[in-house]
């Protein structure tokens, strides 16, 4: 009672201080977008006095108007200069040192009623030399008045006139932030590419950097030093220098000029191509480049090789060594080396990560190239689309016979890793819906838009509908996405298109649980959050009331939920019961027949997008089942997972008492399957930070609270699968979950955990270097417990390992594991030297080692927090730009454990000199849910310590004496 007093007090004062602080001439196109309409067709002279343009109030976007149909009708283009097109460009750029000058031709129309505005070019770090513009033609070209303000180029030519030729001399340098042009780095060796996607061309050319414009573009590289160099296009006849031209927008173009190998060709005309000297590496990549190309020609009915006339020819995969970024360009699928090579022997994690990554990479080049958003705010399309269809490829490559254990189960994989991260992410304070309300033109509203929470929330609410539209053999998304593909080519769609693709198919042939796409898909789009569906027991059935689900409060909405369950009268969790059997609106009532002690599931296997409820009868019914190691096997995996992923997170949201859920998460004591691990250790290493700095900064407190948590619920883990694998070849789902149960447990301080990480360590032959025998999916555990509990001698022999280490991924591993240190000095000198200019680490190791630092403890979070503070510039340089300096606020985010490093934190972020730039309205985003994490400390934080320390007693002694015996025995083996 007196700590409880003294909490609420501190709590109390700490809440008064903190209120209290993106050639040849083509017809220009007029496109008139209209629900089920599209209609494309040249602009004759006569036309064009029948529309103009005007501005919305906020100046971001253009209207057209046309008097053609008897309505207006209105779509939206771009906002650099309404009344302006771009028919094509031809643009060369040559080299000198780490600098370049380009020239760039293009082809421009203005409208009839603007002729007399400036021409106008998004333009970003690049110096103007000299502007030339001629009438129709470059015949005639003359030098013409410029100004560049605001990153935007304006043109003043003195002749009024609606075509023109504009030529562009300009210089730039090659960027040190892996976008636009930049030179790569590896070993000792560079390469030279191009990625423009999102907004990025315009660091590299003057263009309209934005995904509404469809043109035709050429490109010419002089004085590049590589053996290779691949782009979009094929080369000129006769040419090593001039690339062909394409029609499409200027953000879907890359080049890579390299010195890299070409180590393999997985099938006909695709080339691997990775650093001299590695390998071995190539053997997994290979089989899933080959299984993916085809099976996404087929999945798409659209034969890449088909996809555009002039293209490279070749499908180009390139394992860059430096840098993890989305490649949109045709013919170069570029991928971060540590998710395409893998050693014959490697980690189940690092192909589950890998095989996803590339089947992603590869269907980018239909979803984004070949249809391409008229808009940012409808990249959930194509992000939907190109997830969906990656997961079904990864899915089919991963199907074999039921003997074949080595193959990974994709389905939990899907529901595991992104349904339940979308669930998690769409319920916080700053999440942002599917589809903006408006439309996005700023470079930083594009990165928080095409880097958030939309990678997986569009594809969990496609695999919804997909569920809702047919049964098993009837996928209306694929359907839809093949008739986006091939009507729509090589041209923007938007939301409507993609609904009137699915209407075009599923009217004539699916279900009818629901009428209206867009009406359906409207809560799900254009609003943040999702349902949790609540479940009462009534005499004769239950009743069904739905509230929208947010950490924080929120307005209500009604959604139309898909509803699947089943009752442990006749249990029914096989995969033909996860499609819908009716549709949910605000009120609904089932009949059924449940006795005292039977239960009902809702949303089998966890395919819905929403979270479900049951009052208290329902709850104590369902942990009984639970509890009971025969009654719980009843349970699929993947509803247990639900059920731990929905209670904490509802106990999180104050929907429900967090004594229900921990005690499902005690019941885990009978648990081994990877998905409900897996959400468990989601949701409670929330807690377990917040915990650690709870007893850190009061010394009177249980040091060992949440250890004690994790040894009452770990036994039959660790009697049927352990920290120790069997010499026989297990499922690669039993290596996964070894790997995610060893890496939370270690860092709980289990002590048998640590035993086996001390036991794992040295090589039994030589007690001074890293057993190179340790199973490779407990390495981050062992490795990072290590350095943890260890002393010189450990990090010494790691940075000895990472001298010999062959594979980029298991170098990964060793550098993540060094930011467990507890050494303050250490540490420091780790951090400093990711932002080195001559350091060891590329960009990527350093934004790693970043991420984990602040992951690995409450006093290294406070670390990174200040070394973020003390070298923002810095880190975006070095690390690769703001997006990447984003992704680090992001992760000091999920470990600002209490109000002391939110304090720091948002001083930081309000402080007039906190360096962020355009990187400001996304820390300030980020403070939100710093702010949002802070009410569960003081609704929650002094309840769970209670709960914890008053429920598992009786088995603390016995298992604190044997987890210091087997301590004892592995040191004494050592």
């Amino acid at each position: 009672m007196v700590r409880r007093i003294r909490k609420w007090t501190l709590a109390l004062f700490l809440s008064i201080i903190i209120i209290n602080v993106f050639v040849e001439s083509l017809p220009i196109s007029r496109k008139i977008l209209t629900p089920g309409l599209d209609v494309t067709f040249p602009v004759t002279t006569a036309e064009a006095a029948n529309f103009k343009t005007d501005l919305d109030e906020d100046n971001s976007t253009e209207i057209i108007e046309t008097e053609n149909t008897a309505e207006e009708i209105k779509y939206v283009t771009r906002n650099v200069r309404p009344g302006q097109e771009v028919r094509n460009y031809a643009v060369e750029i040559s080299l000198n040192g780490k600098s370049f000058s380009g020239r760039a031709v293009m082809s421009v129309r203005l409208d009839i009623d603007s002729r007399g505005d400036p021409i106008a070019f998004h333009l970003e770090n690049l110096e103007v030399q000299k502007v030339l513009t001629g009438v129709f033609t470059d015949v005639n070209a003359v030098e013409t008045e410029f100004s560049v303000k605001d990153s935007i180029l304006k043109i003043s030519p003195s002749q009024v006139a609606s075509t023109y030729v504009v030529i562009i001399e300009y210089t730039g340098q090659l960027s040190n932030n892996l976008f636009g042009l930049y030179e790569g780095h590896y070993d000792d060796n560079t390469y030279l590419a191009m990625n423009l996607h999102p907004a990025n061309a315009r660091r590299v050319f003057p263009c309209v950097d934005e995904p509404s414009e469809a043109t035709t573009i050429s490109f010419t590289f002089n004085n590049v030093q590589y053996d290779h160099m691949v782009m979009n296009s094929m080369l000129e006849d006769n040419s090593q220098t001039q690339f062909k031209a394409l029609q499409g927008p200027p953000h879907l173009w890359g080049m890579v000029a390299h010195n890299l190998n070409n180590i393999y060709y997985p099938t006909q005309n695709v080339l691997l191509n990775a650093r001299p000297g590695v390998f071995n590496q190539e053997a997994q990549a290979s089989i899933a480049i080959n299984h993916y190309f085809h099976a996404l020609n087929d999945w798409t009915n659209k034969p890449y090789l088909e996809i555009i006339l002039n293209q490279d020819g070749r499908m180009n995969v390139v394992a860059l060594p430096d840098s993890d970024r989305d490649w949109y360009a045709l013919s170069t699928v570029c991928i971060w080396e540590p998710y395409i090579l893998m050693e014959l022997t490697h980690s189940v994690k690092q192909r589950h990560v890998g095989l996803v990554k590339l089947a992603e990479a590869m269907a980018r080049q239909w979803f984004g190239y070949v249809i391409h958003p008229e808009n940012w705010r409808h990249q959930w399309v194509i992000t939907g689309l190109g997830t969906y269809a990656a997961y079904d490829v990864f899915k089919d490559f991963q199907d074999g016979s039921d003997t074949d254990n080595t193959l990974l189960d994709v389905n939990t994989l899907f529901v595991t890793e992104v349904v339940q991260e979308s669930l998690l992410r769409d319920a916080y304070v700053n999440s942002q819906p599917l589809e903006p309300a408006k439309n996005i033109f700023n470079k930083e509203d594009i990165r928080d838009n095409i880097n958030g929470l939309l990678k997986y929330k569009a594809p969990a609410v496609l695999r919804m509908l997909r569920l809702i539209l047919g049964g098993a053999d009837d996928d209306f998304i694929k359907k839809a996405a093949r008739a986006l593909l091939n009507s729509r080519a090589l041209q923007t769609v938007n939301s409507l298109n993609f609904y009137d693709a699915i209407n075009s198919e599923w009217l004539f042939g699916g279900s009818n649980l629901i009428q209206d796409i867009p009406d359906y898909l409207e809560p799900w789009v254009q609003t943040t959050g999702y349902p949790t569906v609540h479940v009462g027991l009534r005499q004769g059935g239950v009743l069904l009331t739905q509230e929208r689900f947010s950490f924080s409060p929120v307005d209500q909405i009604n959604y139309l939920v898909p509803i699947t369950y089943t009752t442990s009268v006749n249990p029914k969790f096989e995969s033909d019961n996860i499609y819908p059997v009716m549709m949910m609106d605000a009120t609904t009532t089932l009949n059924m027949a449940l006795d005292d002690g039977d239960w009902v599931l809702f949303n089998i296997q966890g395919q819905g997008y929403y979270r479900v409820n049951y009052d208290a009868d329902l709850w104590e019914r369902i942990i009984e089942a639970l509890e009971d190691p025969d009654r719980r096997e009843v349970i699929h995996p993947l509803n247990r997972a639900t059920l731990v992923d929905d209670a904490l997170n509802l106990a999180r949201a104050s929907k429900l008492d967090y004594e229900i859920a921990l005690r499902i998460v005690f019941s885990m004591e009978h648990e081994t399957e990877y998905a409900v691990w897996k959400a468990f250790a989601r949701n409670m290493n929330f807690i377990r930070k917040r915990l650690v700095a709870l007893v850190e900064e009061d010394g009177d407190l249980d040091q060992e609270v949440y250890t004690r948590l994790v040894s009452k619920i770990i036994g039959t883990f660790e009697n049927e699968i352990g920290f120790t694998p069997d010499n026989v070849i297990e499922p690669a789902m039993v290596t996964l979950v070894r790997g995610l149960v060893m890496d939370h447990a270690c860092r709980a301080n289990y002590d048998p955990c640590i035993a086996a990480a001390v036991d794992w360590f040295y090589d039994p032959n030589d007690n001074s270097v890293v057993n190179p025998n340790i199973p490779r999916d407990i390495r981050p555990a062992v490795y990072c417990t290590m350095v943890r509990e260890g002393d010189g001698d450990v990090i010494s022999a790691l940075y000895d390992r990472l001298e010999i280490e062959p594979s980029l991924y298991e170098r990964l591993v060793i550098l993540e594991s060094l930011a467990c240190s507890q050494d303050d000095s250490f540490i420091k000198t780790l951090l400093e030297e990711t932002i080195a200019l001559n350091g060891p680490y590329t960009a990527e190791e350093g934004l790693r080692i970043f991420k984990a630092v602040a992951e690995s403890s409450y006093q290294n979070a406070r670390l990174a927090l200040n070394f973020i503070i003390l070298r923002t510039n810095e880190i975006r340089r070095r690390y690769g730009g703001p997006e990447k300096l984003e992704e680090v606020i992001y992760t000091l985010v999920d470990n600002i454990a209490n109000a002391n490093l939110a304090t720091d934190f948002s001083n930081w972020v309000e402080s007039r000199n906190n360096n962020l730039g355009d990187s400001e309205n996304v820390a300030e985003k980020a403070a939100l849910q710093v702010k949002e994490n802070l009410n569960w400390d003081s609704a929650h934080i002094d309840y769970v310590y209670d709960w914890i320390v008053e429920n598992d007693a009786p088995t603390l002694f016995v298992s604190a004496f044997l987890l210091t015996l087997s301590l004892i025995v592995a040191v004494l083996n050592h």
